[in-house]
Formats: C-alpha cells, structure tokens, sequence
C-alpha cells in the first residue's frame, strides 16, 4: 500500500511541476531542472508518506527548487512570507503584491507542494478534528440548495490555499487558529448530519461552507484593527468575493449576540453551538491549545476570560448560553451525538405530554418553538421554497389566510436576503390594493418594516471609513417606493390610487418605528424631498399633508419644520375641504406639541388668523384647537361647537358615505372633547354613535379612532350606558359579517372592563356561549374579544371592588376560553386562539408577574393541544408566530423559569371510561372530583368489547373539547392502556404518579358487578387502591346495601360523590335519541362538541352495542360421502321429478343449503379424472376434446334442485359451495351439460355470470369454464346499511340486480375464466363456528354469558365492529393508505383510532391469546404489518384464520410456523373484488390527505375509471371500460334507492353531510388536494356526474 501511495505521490508531483512550470514565466534550463528526477523529489516522496507534515520540513525539501525559481531569500524567511502571500491571496493588497513579486512564484511553488503533501497526509492517518476537514464529496452536496455554492466555496478554498495558509500559521505565529476552526467545523458538522438525520431540514453545503469560513476574515483585518469585533465584516467580504454570499450570511453572522434574534436558520444554530464550545487556551508554556468543551464547561471558560462584566453583560451571556442550552437539549431529544462519540445514541426519553411535569412542558414547549422555527427558516431561506411561498401568498383569496402569510412576513423578514426582500416589497405593494382595509394596513406596516430594518441582516463593526452599500440599496428603495405611493401607476382605477396613497402614512409609522436611529436622519431626508414640491395635485397632495399628522418632529431641524409648515399652509390655501383640514391637524398638532419658546409659534398665530373665516364646523374645531395650544381664550367659538345643532350635524354627516374619513376622523375627536360637558342621555347618544361608527364605518381610521373616543368617554357613563354601548357591540360581533365584526373586539373588551361585575359576568357568559357558534368567523371574534378581556384584566380592580379570589377566578374562566378554541375542531378557530394566546405573552398591559400566572396555569394544557392537533395546511406558520411569541417569554424568564411553575397537586384521581360521548354528567364529576384537590386523569378506554363505541380518537376528541377549561384535569395518554382487571396494568399505573396518592374513579356499581373486583386481592389488584366511588341518588335501598357489601373487598381509602340531579339523567342513550331526532343536546353536552357532532355527522343512527354476525340465507353442508339415510332424508323435501332425478344420478358428492333444518337448495357434483371424462360427454372424440383443453381434473356440475322454501341466493351460494370445492381438489375446468330446458334456463344464467361460455364441441347445451386463475367477488353490500334501512326490500332487491349487473361485468374481464362469487355473510357464519370451536364455547349467545378462554381479533373488514357468540371480539381496526398519487401503499390504523401499536397494547392488556381474523389472505401485506407488533408486545396468538387463502398466502405464511386456515381456499387467484370497495360512497381505498373534503367521509379510490386505472394485466381496456360503466351504474342505483328510502324514513333528503346516518363507513372519491365536495348535494348527483367523465372517454377506451 505505501509503495502505491509514494508512486501516487510521485506522479501528482510531476504534474504539478508541469503545470506550474506551463503557467509561471521561467527560463527554459530552470523548468527543465524543476521537472527532472532529482533528490530533492525524493525528500518529497518521503514526507508525502509521513502521518504528520511539518511545514518547516516541506520548504527544507524545497530549498533546492526555491533556490533555482528565486535565488535568495525574501526577509524574514520562506516561511513567514508563504503564510503571509496566501494571506494576501484572500484580502489582496496593492503595496504587498508590488513588494512580493519578486518572490511571487517561489511561494506558489511552495504553497503547491505543500499542498500536494498536506493532500497525503490525510490518507495516513485517521481524520484529527482540530486539524482537517471533513468536507462534503461532490455527489453528497449535489442534494442541497446550496450545492452551487459550496462547489465555488471548496474551489476558492483550495485555489486560494486556505487550510495551506492555516497549516503554516500554527508554525509562524502565536495563535492556533485551525484547530478552532477545524473544531467548530467538526461539531457543527455532526449536528447539522445528527439534525438531517432526524427528519430536519439541514442544507450541509451551506452547514459545512459557513463552519469552514467563519473565522476567514481574522486574516482580513490589518494591523491595529479590532480583530474579535471586524473580523465578522472581513469574513462576509471574502465570501462575496468568491460569490458565494449565501454561505457567507449564515459564516459572517455566528456571534454569540446573534443568538439574541429570536428565529435564526438551523445552520446557523449549528455554527453558533459549534463555535461556542470550541474555545482555546494556553498552556503552561504560554502556548495556545484548542479544546472542544461541553457546554456548561465552555461557558465557564467564556467567563473566565471576561474582565469588568457588569450584570448586564453577564445577564446576555446568561441568556444566550440558555439558548444553546435548549438547542443542545433539543438535540439530545432527535438522537444528535452532541457528546461526540462518533456513535448515534438514542433520543432523550420524555414522558407522554400529558405526564410531564411543569417542567418538562416548558422546555417542551421551547423545543417545538425551536422545530417550528426551524422548519419555517428552511422555507424562507431557500430560494425556491421562498418563491413558492410568495407564490402561494400571492394566488391567495382568502384575506385570512393573506393575514397569515403576512404575520409570517413580519417575524421573520429581518432574515431575508435582499432579494427575497425586493420580491417581498412588490408583493406587499399589490397587496395596498386588496379590497380588504386591514389587509391593506398591515402590508403598509411591514413595507415600512422592510425598509426600517433592510440593512438589518448584516449590522456588525465596519472598519472606519467604510461605506455601507445596504445603506444606499435602502434609501434607493425607499425614494423608489414614495414615488409609487403618493403617484401611483395612472393606469390603476381612482379606487386603487385612493388606497395606496391612504397608506403612506402607514409605511412612514412603521418605517420609523424599526428603523435604527443612525439610519432615521437619511430616511427623513428623502422623505422631505417630496414636501418641496407645489405642484401637486389634490389627489397627490393629500397623503402627504395626513402623513404630517403622525410624522416624529424630533427628527426635524428648524429648517425642515419650516419647510413642512409652508408645504401644508401651501395647499391649505389652494386646496379642497379635505386638504384643508388635513393642514389645518398639522398646525392643531404643532401648537400643541411645539414649546411657548418655539421660533415657529408665530407662523402658526399666522395660520389661525388665516382660519378666520371658516364656516365648516370641522374647521372651526381645528381653529379652535389651533388656538388652545397657543393659549387663546375662544368663549365665542367655543360656543358655536358645543351647540346641540352642532352634534346633529356630526351626526348626520358621519352617517353618510359620502363625507370623507378625515372629516369623520376629526368629528370624533370633537365627540370626545364634547363628551366630559353633556349631560347623561346626550353623552350616551355620543357613545352610541361611536359605537355605530365601530361596528359600520366603511373605513379603518374612523373605525380605529371611534374605539379611542369610546373608551376615553367611557369613565364619564353610568353603569346602565357602558352596559347598553356593550350591548350593541355585542350584536355586532354576533353578525358573523367579519369584515365588518372584527374591528369590535378590541373596543368591546376594553369597554366591558368598565362594567360592574354582575354585568361584566353576564357579557363572558354571553361570549362563552359565541364560542360554539356554527359560524367560525364568530368564534374567531369572540376569542378575540376573550383576549382583550384577559389583557387588561389588571386595570379591573382599580374601577370595582372584588376580592382577588373573585378577579383570578374570572382571569382562569377565560383563559379557559382561547384554551377551548384551541381544541376546537375547527382549524380557523384553533388558529385564532393560538395567535390570541401567544399575544398575552407579548402584551405591554400585562406585567411580567402577571405573564407568568397566565403561563403556569396553561402551559401543559398548551403543550398538550398543541400535540393533540397537528398544524393543518397553512396551519404551520400561524404555530410558529404563536411559538415564538411563547418562547421569547420563556426565554426572557430565564433562570426565573421556575417562577412559571404552579404547584401540582400530591392527589391523583384515574377517571377510565369509554365516554361514548364525554357528558355534562361526566364533567360534573370530574369538577367536583378536582374541587377536592385532585389532578384527574381521564382515561379514554378501549375495553367495552361489546359496545359500539365511537372511535376512539373521536371519543378521546370529545373528551378534549369538552375540559380544555378545566385546570389540573388531563387526558392519560392513549399509548398506556390500563385494564383494571389486569395486574400488570395496574402496577404500571401506579409507577407513573410515584410519591402521590393515587385513586381510582368508579361508579358505586361498578365495584359490585364488574368481574375485576371479583378476583382475588393480590399485591397490584384492584383492591389495594384508593377508590373516589360516585353514586346516583336514584338507587334504592336494596341497591344500595349491595353495594356496601361489595366495597367491603377494598383496602384502601374510598371517598363517596353524589352526583347532581340534573345530571343523574344524563346518559349516552338520551344524547343519541336526541341526536338521531336532530334535537338540541346543549344540556346534555357541551355545546361545542354539539356542534361538532353535528357538523361531522358522528353518532347518527348508531346503535350502543355491537351487533352480532350478519343474518346467514342458510347453512351449506358438503357431504363428500353420505349415507343413504342422509340422502333419503335430502330428496324427501324435494319435489318428486327432482327427487326422482338425483335418485338416477351415479354416486356423487352433494351440497344441501338449509335453514333450521329446513331444506332450501340440493346441488350434485363430480370431480373426473382424465379417465372418466367420457362418463359426462357422449362421445370420445367428446372426451378427447375435452381432456385437451382440460389438462386436468374436470369439475361436472350435474344438477342443482330448489325446493319451495329456497331464497332468491340460493342458487348462487350452492353453486359458489361446489366451484370452490372443485377448485380445492384441483380442478382445472368446470362443466355443466345440462339440457336446455326451462327448469335449466336459471342454471344456465347463474352459470354464465360466473364465467361459463358454451363449448359445442362437447355438446350443444355445454357450459365450460377454465378455473386455473378464478376472480374472487365478495358480497358484502347489504351490510354496509345502517338500520332501519338494511332491512328495506327495495334495497335488499337493488343489492340483488346490482350484483347480477357487477358479476356479469366480471365475467367480462376474462372471458370464459371463473368468477366466483361468495358471501360475507356465510364466511362470517364459518368463521364464527371454528372460532367457537377453537374456544370451547357454543356457537349460540348464552345467558347468562360464558366466556371461552381466547380473544377473537379481528383485522380486516368480515368482522369488523361484530361480535362472535361467547368469545370475546376485539377488532384491531387497520386499513390500507394510498399515497394520493397511489405509487405506494402502507397498512396503518383506521382513520379515528390509535395507532396500530397503541391499539395491539391494548390487547395485551385483556391477557388472553388470541384469534387473528383477516378477509383474505394473499399477498399478506396486512399480517406482515401486524404479526412483528403482536411479537413486540408479547401477545400470545393462537391462530390466523381468513374467509379466503389463496396457495400463495399460504405458502408465504408457512414459516411463521401459525396455524393459518381460510373458509374457502383458492390455490391461485387471479384477483378479487369486494363489491361494496368498487362503488364510490360506500367503500374504497383510504388516500392519504390531512383533512377529509367532506367532514365524517373518508378520502377514498375505487379502484375503476375514471378514478384510476385498474391493475388487471392481460385485460382488455374496453373490458376495463364497461366493468367501470357498470360499477358507477351501479353505485348510482343503489344510491338513488338508498336516497329514496331514506327520504320516505325521515321525511328529508340524504345528502353527503348526512351520508354516516345511512352507511356504516362512508366515504367520497379523493379528486385531489385542491377540489371539494358540496355537503349539501347527495351522492347520486356526483355519480352521475362521475359516468358522465367516464363516458367522454368510450371512444379511447373501447378502440
């Protein structure tokens, strides 16, 4: 190996001397000898296989070249003037090159040599982290956004001889720069790969460029510069040279203040962990060592190093190193190797949320912050992902969702690149045209950000006298933008112009708000430029005479105020009413802000003389606040105001729409003067008016400035008039006109905190009753409202006197409140109170102290939402505003975090039960249970096997919408199923609450009947633990002494409740009455699970228990040998021609069809060897024929007789009992050869819808089939309808033509080739009598109920939501999920239950083994997925059993060594069809999406055109094509009998939305991410609408 190394070496280094001496101008003798074999290529061949290269050593090598290239020696050495020639080569110097030339191609020499050894080096030993880097191959980075990037970083690196430079400056200078370097790139490596490899979205070219560079402009700074503080701009500088920029943003910016910026991309996080851990120190030598540190032990150092540390300084590196903290932490939970072992450990355990302690929910909390912000950074700073977001923004409507992608703009635009912000700044100034005014106000506030904070990204230390290019970027925006504002395109209609130039003032507020205060004088300066100009138009002018209004004069000289003083006594002069008065505020604000000193109040005394004639009110009042700020006394214009014909005009102006808003704006301030001097009936028509003015003005400012004046008059009203001007605000919000009601909330809340308590009680109470409103958009402003309330709570006690029981009481109740809408069902809502909450923690009303009550109660009900519902699609930029609001304040608190904590209380209380639904009377008893100092857990259990539970997730769904209120009331975690009568179980509970008191909650009944309690007491039973036993005050006398008895078996502590009458009658049987009658349920339920209930269609016509099997048309019996007694017995119930006929027939096999004893159908049947064929045809060239085609056994149907009990199945089933047993025995081919008589016609028919076709080689009247590879069609329609419609006629006759049409269509696909049909209703009566068998119970219900030892588990769909006789019958709900493009599939939980582990730990809970029942089994996709999760857990199986085995799912199931038994066994099928999956509506293949189009629907795919195309291979398309026809044929008629029934039922039509009250599992055809279903139309108008896409393709199908 060393041998082959050195001829490498030795041959990269006569390449290198070529290419060097081809590109460095030398005499030809000194390249000839450069390039000739010489001693000293030798030295080099000798170091290139050295574990470490010394510098010094490779130039003692070169000496010999050095000496021929550049004879001498330049001053100071080779060395020191290498080091200092790559240093030049990244910062290049004029002065240095012109004094280094002579030297010139002496240090290129050497630098390539030394690069050629350093290359060699690295393969001689392991990778040292201080040393070298572990850069990314060119295939590794191709994936990343920024691949090209790192391609020109790793080009500019090498070329420019970088880790050359920094080899060399260990050996000739004092400080060990690469080994800081190296280090950090090592750490922020293995974080950025740890992250990537948990799922985050890290880009390791910019990760691994930005750690590789970060310290690169150290060798920028020149002598007496400040190294640790300009080194940054150095280092951005290089970057933007080479062009890669986008890495140099994330290198030039990894101080340790940076980590103050709340949301910073994760390759950033990384470079700043990495380069805080990696510190130096010197040792006892004085000479400098790199370590890489833990993180407490880095800061420690950190620390150490610091010299006059004032707290404030200590208290921002506290801060920042608790960031990093979190970040490490954060790290740990995603499996990162933080600890640099080089090996993947495992991620940080954490309880389930709901088992956390305070603690541990905060830091949670920080981490999803954290995760959010990351995910959001990786979007905004990614080109193409941006792109698409701006893009989406832009296409979007919905003014909402245009508020979201705004409130996203604002958080994070500080750490766009300046692209990004271009692109930004124009789709911000169309937005100045939405229709919608707070659209068009908040795009006015962040184009003023935008520009304020544009040079933002980049503000560390320039050197002195460098300018700022960012800085001139800006202003040239910023004057660019003006322009656009206040002269807008002439093309736009006057409409458009008018909003856009409304907004300038908007931008100028916000501009000045953000921007730095070194930058504000220049901004201010182009500002000004546009106040010099008098040649405006009115409609030009005006902007910028309002924008006056709100300008900050303390940026103004005296000169520019003079300016801006005659620009608006300009237009004064020449301008309309609006003009005037806009000037006229201008003066009105000057004189009341300028000092009695002022060399301007002159010029203002000018202006209010020039107001002399005024006759307008509005200016009047100006004229007359002009005068009071210049100290006038007005009595007789002071008059003329107050009179009351001057209200009535106001009055009646502000009505109109025609007055414009800035004579409404200042008539409200009028209001407000005027307001303190009337009388009570006249200020409350003055607040009355107002109020009007904030639910209905047409303009933002008016509205905004009403809500001002309402609450400054507002001490002035009585009791009676707040409550009455809270009243109509009320009604407002109650509209549900949110373009209009959203403005309300701010006023209403701030108003309602001077009501007195009754009344202020009465108006939460009326707004907790908005919260379940089926109008979304009043939910969203009463949430809104809800906030106010809670923001300003603190200044309540001032105004009323209330206890602080009473004050917190009314704080918890309505932060109860936004925690209830965020669990609501609905996402707009959830939205809204996310967004609500996390504006508490922002708020400047709210003290710090303050925040963290609010914060302690919520945290864990927060961390819990939160977890409980996912973001939905758009839904994760509202989270991570919210988050980042949340942990700002988290963060802010700090090392006080432990203030947040609220005590928990030592008591808990185990609440299990199915809660099918969550009632008032459940929530009765778990506040009375709380009340008594208890944290209750309610468990959503899964262990009523009999009842015909909701899913769970909907009842667990229930649950949390119905207590999210309730403080220290939490939802156990669904991953731990505790079955009280399970030992186990019960010990593991209690280790979860270790050190409390633990007690179990339970009906006083339940102790004396259920069969937990009646085993024996052992150390973990039932007994042994404390009981909270709740009793109904119904039970008598007798009821009641059992069950004193019954508690005696209990050893621990038992608290008795009583509930409530008024909820003793409360039971899950009223609320379905009730539901199934559409009534109101209110008081039943909370009233938002009402709605929700409603809304998704939940509980309708579902019966409480499970059924039993599906009513079988009979029972088949094979007899392959019977007796003669057996057929005597058989041919008795015959008629006599039939009887006499099967007497004659030779012996054969036989299937009776019979119910209760009773016969309904005989068939006869024969399987023929090769030597027997002739004993069916009647002649051998017949046989012959026949034994051709055959290859095989033939299958010879020889009768089927009905007597005249028979069903319109019974021909089918005993046709289907004798193909399946011809199949079993290997038959290859079929045969009828029947007359044709009309006795035979019904054969002939049935014969043919299973694929026979007529063989007249045979005979005339033959029917052939070839049964090698059957279809299977399974029956199991009829089962899909809910009672009382399953019962119907009509439908049970629809079922029977549909079917008929379907099997028919089969037969089609492959002609002449079996289709069989079976029931589901016979292979459940199969199945259920082995399982019976296999558990020793009778296959009848007993009473009282025996039950068998195993548990039946059903999986697939035969079973499911049934139970077998005697046996307890857990189904494992699974389905089958599409990817929506259906490339791949996966077998996951059925939607609204647990996930399949969770649902498998409850079996194991039951301690029973268990009976595994699947549909069919081929290829076992299915059992796959479920076997190794039953293995994982432990449970016992006992056997697989399936309605149909095929040969390869038996063989493929062989090695497990189970017993696997099917009811019908197919040795090798082709493929199957279950009818009722092949029809739209009914049943489908589940596709993946986040939210259903129609709610209670699940997205589905048949598996027919025009959905998809049908994987049938070896099928023609027009087969395809009709077998599709008929499928939606059918669909449609079965729907159109369906719709019809039910409409003569209930009186009303069955349309989607109430689609669940007649099928069992309905669903709706998935037509992508972007189309919708209307829930008001039923099924039938969508199928017909379906056949006819389908028909619009016949001509390509059938060609």
């Amino acid at each position: 190996m060393s041998a082959h190394r050195h001829s490498g070496s030795h041959i990269a280094l006569e390449a290198l001397l070529r290419r060097f001496t081809q590109q460095v101008s030398l005499p030809q003798p000194v390249c000839a000898a450069l390039v000739s074999p010489a001693d000293w290529h030798h030295s080099i061949m000798a170091l290139c296989a050295q574990p470490h290269i010394v510098c010094a050593h490779v130039l003692e090598a070169c000496r010999e070249p050095l000496q021929q290239v550049c004879p001498g020696e330049p001053q100071g050495g080779w060395l020191a003037f290498c080091y200092e020639y790559a240093r030049h080569l990244l910062y290049p110097d004029v002065d240095f090159s012109a004094a280094a030339a002579p030297w010139q191609a002496g240090a290129e020499l050497y630098l390539r040599i030394l690069q050629l050894c350093l290359d060699a080096e690295r393969t001689n030993r392991k990778p040292n982290p201080l040393m070298d880097f572990q850069f990314l191959s060119e295939a590794e980075a191709a994936g990343f956004e920024r691949a090209g990037e790192y391609r020109i970083f790793l080009h500019a690196w090498r070329e420019e001889y970088v880790y050359e430079m920094l080899r060399l400056g260990d050996e000739v200078t004092p400080f060990r720069t690469l080994g800081h370097i190296a280090g950090v790139h090592h750490v922020a490596m293995t974080a950025a790969r740890g992250l990537l490899a948990a799922g985050l979205p890290v880009d390791l070219a910019l990760a691994s460029g930005a750690a590789a560079g970060h310290d690169i402009g150290k060798y920028g700074c020149r002598p007496g510069e400040r190294v640790p503080y300009l080194h940054y701009y150095y280092t951005d500088q290089w970057f933007r040279r080479i062009g890669a920029s986008s890495i140099g943003a994330v290198g030039a910016n990894h101080s340790t203040w940076d980590l103050e910026l709340d949301n910073l991309s994760v390759e950033a996080l990384c470079l700043i962990y990495a380069d805080f851990r990696v510190k130096q120190e010197r040792d006892v030598d004085g000479c400098e060592l790199t370590r890489i540190y833990g993180l407490d032990d880095s800061f420690r150092v950190i620390l150490s190093k610091l010299d006059n540390v004032d707290e404030a300084k200590l208290n921002r590196y506290k801060f920042v190193y608790a960031r990093l903290h979190d970040f490490e932490d954060y790290m740990r939970t995603k499996g990162v190797d933080v600890d640099l072992t080089g090996r993947t450990p495992a991620p940080a355990p954490m309880p389930d949320i709901s088992l956390r302690s305070v603690p541990q929910a905060v830091q949670s909390l920080l981490f999803q912050g954290m995760e959010q912000n990351i995910l959001v950074m990786a979007i905004l700073t990614r080109d193409g992902s941006f792109a698409n977001l701006l893009e989406s923004a832009r296409t979007e409507k919905d003014w909402r969702s245009i508020r979201t992608y705004l409130d996203i703009f604002g958080e994070y635009s500080i750490y766009l690149h300046p692209r990004q912000k271009a692109m930004t700044l124009d789709f911000l100034y169309e937005l100045l045209m939405n229709r919608e005014g707070d659209i068009r106000r908040r795009a006015a506030e962040l184009l003023g950000q935008l520009i304020g904070q544009y040079n933002a990204g980049y503000r560390k230390e320039r050197p002195v006298g460098t300018p700022d290019p960012a800085e001139a970027t800006a202003l040239e925006l910023w004057e660019s933008l003006l322009h656009r504002l206040v002269s807008p395109d002439p093309l736009l209609m006057s409409i458009q112009k008018s909003w856009i130039r409304y907004t300038l003032k908007l931008v100028v507020q916000s501009l000045f708000r953000y921007a730095p205060a070194q930058d504000q004088p220049e901004l201010f300066h182009v500002l000004l430029s546009f106040y010099t100009r008098s040649d405006l138009s009115p409609e030009e002018a005006f902007p910028l005479l309002d924008n006056l209004y709100d300008l900050p004069l303390s940026l103004c000289s005296p000169e520019q105020l003079h300016l801006l003083m005659r620009f608006a006594r300009h237009y004064y002069r020449q301008g309309s009413l609006p003009l005037r008065i806009a000037a006229a505020r201008f003066y009105k604000q000057l004189a009341a802000a300028l000092p009695p000193e002022s060399e301007h109040r002159a010029e203002i005394a000018d202006f209010y003389d020039a107001m002399q004639g005024e006759s307008d009110l509005i200016l009047q009042f100006l004229r007359f606040r002009v005068g009071q700020g210049l100290g006038y006394s007005q009595p007789e214009l002071e008059h003329r105001l107050n009179r009351e014909e001057a209200l009535n005009e106001i009055f009646l102006d502000n009505l109109k729409t025609g007055t414009h808003w800035i004579r409404k704006a200042v008539s409200i301030k009028l209001l407000a003067d005027r307001a303190p001097h009337c009388e009570g009936a006249e200020r409350l028509h003055i607040a009355t008016h107002l109020a009007n003015l904030v639910k209905v003005s047409e303009n933002i400012v008016v509205r905004y400035d009403a809500g001002a004046a309402l609450q400054r008059i507002a001490p002035l009203l009585t009791a009676e008039h707040r409550n009455e001007i809270c009243v109509e605000l009320f009604k407002g919000l109650e509209t549900g006109e949110y373009e209009f009601s959203k403005y309300i909330p701010n006023c209403l809340g701030q108003l309602g905190l001077w009501l007195p308590p009754q009344e202020l009680n009465e108006l939460v109470q009326s707004l907790r009753e908005s919260l379940s409103s089926s109008n979304e958009r009043v939910v969203c402003v009463a949430l809104d409202t809800v906030s106010v309330l809670l923001e300003y709570s603190p200044l309540y006690p001032g105004r009323y006197a209330e206890s602080e029981e009473e004050v917190d009481l009314r704080c918890r109740y309505l932060l109860g409140f936004l925690l209830a809408g965020l669990a609501n069902h609905r996402p707009l809502v959830r939205h809204q109170s996310l967004l609500d909450l996390s504006k508490l923690f922002a708020s400047q009303q709210l003290s710090l102290t303050d925040k963290k009550v609010l914060f302690g109660l919520c945290c864990k009900k927060l961390l819990f939402l939160l977890g409980e519902n996912p973001p939905s699609p758009g839904g994760e930029y509202y989270r991570a505003a919210a988050l980042t609001q949340i942990c700002r304040f988290i963060n802010i608190c700090g090392s006080d975090a432990a203030a947040l904590t609220v005590p928990e209380w030592n008591k808990v209380a185990f609440f299990p039960g199915t809660f099918d639904p969550f009632t008032l009377g459940h929530k009765g008893i778990v506040r009375a249970i709380r009340n008594l100092g208890f944290e209750v857990y309610l468990a959503v259990d899964e262990f009523s096997w009999s009842k015909n539970a909701q899913p769970h997730l909907i009842r667990r769904q229930i649950v949390n919408m119905s207590v999210p209120d309730m403080f220290h009331v939490h939802i156990f975690p669904s991953s731990i199923p505790v079955n009280l009568a399970c030992e186990a179980d019960l010990a593991r509970l209690r280790s979860l609450f270790p050190g409390k008191e633990l007690y179990l909650v339970a009906g006083s009944d339940v102790v004396a009947n259920a069969s937990a309690y009646k085993k024996p007491v052992s150390e973990n039973s039932i007994h042994t633990f404390h009981h909270i036993l709740f009793k109904r005050n119904s039970q008598d006398e007798a009821q009641q002494q059992r069950d004193r008895e019954a508690r005696k078996c209990l050893t621990g502590k038992i608290v008795e409740l009583t509930l409530p009458p008024e909820l003793e009658d409360i039971s899950s049987t009223r609320i379905r009455d009730n539901l199934d009658q559409g009534r109101d349920i209110s008081q039943l339920i909370d009233p938002v699970v009402q709605e929700y209930i409603y809304s998704s269609g939940v509980y309708l016509r579902a019966a409480r228990f499970k059924p039993g099997l599906v009513e079988s048309p009979g029972k088949l019996q094979l007899l392959c040998a019977p007796t003669p007694a057996q057929l005597k017995a058989l041919f008795d119930q015959l008629p006599l021609p039939a009887a006499r006929a099967c007497a004659a027939l030779p012996a054969s096999q036989w299937v009776a069809l019979q119910n209760g004893g009773r016969l309904l159908a005989l068939g006869a049947f024969r399987a023929l060897g090769s030597g027997q064929l002739m004993s069916a045809v009647s002649t051998p060239e017949a046989a012959a024929a026949l034994r051709r085609r055959a290859g095989g056994a033939v299958l010879l149907l020889q009768g089927i007789w009905l007597t005249h009990l028979h069903t319109v199945d019974s021909l089918g089933l005993v046709l289907s009992e004798m193909l399946s047993y011809g199949l079993l025995r290997g038959c290859t081919h079929g045969l009828w050869v029947g007359t044709a008589e009309a006795e035979n016609a019904e054969i002939r028919t049935a014969l043919a819808l299973r694929g026979f076709i007529p063989a007249p080689e045979l005979s005339p009247e033959a029917l052939l089939c070839d049964m090698h590879e059957p279809i299977v069609v399974l029956r199991n329609l009829q089962a899909t309808f809910k009672q009382p419609l399953a019962h119907s006629p009509v439908l049970r006759q629809v079922a029977q033509t549909t079917h008929t049409r379907l099997m028919r269509a089969a037969a089609g696909l492959f002609p002449g080739n079996l289709v069989l049909d079976l029931s589901s209703a016979v292979i459940q009566q199969s199945l259920a009598e082995r399982i019976t068998r296999m558990n020793g119970v009778p296959e009848t219900p007993t009473s009282p109920r025996v039950l068998g030892p195993m548990m039946c588990v059903p999986f697939g769909k035969l079973l499911r939501g049934r139970v077998v006789p005697n046996t307890v019958t857990k189904t494992l709900h699974t389905d089958r999920v599409f990817a929506p493009d259906l490339s791949a599939s996966r077998i996951d939980a059925f939607p609204g239950y647990s996930d399949l582990q969770a649902q498998i730990r409850t079996l194991k809970s039951f301690e029973r083994p268990v009976i595994l029942v699947d549909d069919l089994l081929h290829r076992p996709g299915r059992l796959n997925a479920v076997l190794p999760l039953l293995r994982q857990e432990g449970v016992q199986i006992g056997a697989v059993m399936l309605g149909i085995l095929s040969g390869l799912g038996a063989d493929t199931m062989a090695p497990s060594g189970l017993p696997v038994s099917g009811i019908y066994n197919i040795p090798n099928l082709r493929y199957w069809f279950v009818d009722s999956t092949l029809y739209p509506f009914i049943g489908g293949d589940t596709v993946r999406r986040a939210h259903a189009p129609v709610s209670g629907l699940l997205p589905t795919i048949n598996q027919i055109l025009p959905y998809t195309y049908p994987g049938l291979e070896g099928c023609s398309q027009e087969a395809v094509y009709e077998f599709s026809q008929v499928c939606l044929e059918n669909a449609r008629d079965v729907f159109l009998a369906l719709e019809s029934e039910y409409r003569q039922l209930f009186g009303r039509n069955l349309t989607l939305e109430r689609l669940a009250e007649a099928v069992v599992l309905p669903t709706c055809p998935d037509r992508g991410a972007c189309m919708g279903y209307s829930a008001d139309l039923p099924a039938s108008a969508y199928l017909e609408n379906d056949l006819e896409q389908l028909l619009r393709t016949r001509r390509i199908m059938k060609k």
